[in-house]
């Protein structure tokens, strides 16, 4: 079974489109955002698929850019771990990243993250970040730091805004 995912805006809109016809439909989803299994579409042309919703404070930019991390510490042992990832995805308040190698890295650990923007500057960030969900090799992490106004955040929000 192929589950699309919608991801809802501020406003709680989300667009569903059908992969037999191309159509599109703008619809008000934040009700079904907490149902917490996919839901069946029936598109008007009669195709029938699932999708599952999200709902973002923020938008999420996918990317593919080189990184390293360094697990500052640790909820079970206080041991230094230092690695390479790659960055999947960035928002304001956090990003998603992809070990190169097996870790160390729980929920709640804490990390210093670098790497360095594919913007027209090569803009290098370096943030510190909570670890909020790890599934194998993929860690999602959120920004200690998010709401403070310096450089980083500054040079993260015009990375992020649409082009």
């Amino acid at each position: 079974m192929d589950i699309k995912k919608i991801l809802a805006n501020a406003e709680g809109k989300g667009t569903l489109v059908c992969a037999q016809c191309g159509n599109r439909r703008i619809m008000d989803v934040a009700y079904y955002s907490n149902v917490g299994k996919p839901l069946k579409v029936k598109c008007s042309c009669g195709h029938v698929f699932f999708v599952s919703i999200e709902v973002r404070k923020f938008y999420r930019k996918h990317t593919k850019f080189a990184g390293e991390y360094i697990l500052v510490s640790k909820t079970a042992t206080p041991t230094l771990e230092k690695g390479r990832m790659r960055v999947e995805d960035l928002s304001r308040t956090g990003l998603g990243f992809r070990t190169y190698d097996m870790h160390n890295i729980h929920v709640q650990d804490l990390l210093r993250v670098r790497f360095v923007l594919d913007d027209p500057q090569h803009s290098n960030i370096n943030k510190s970040a909570v670890v909020r969900r790890v599934e194998g090799f993929y860690v999602g992490a959120e920004f200690l730091d998010f709401d403070a106004f310096d450089d980083n955040n500054r040079t993260l929000g015009f990375y992020l805004m649409p082009k």
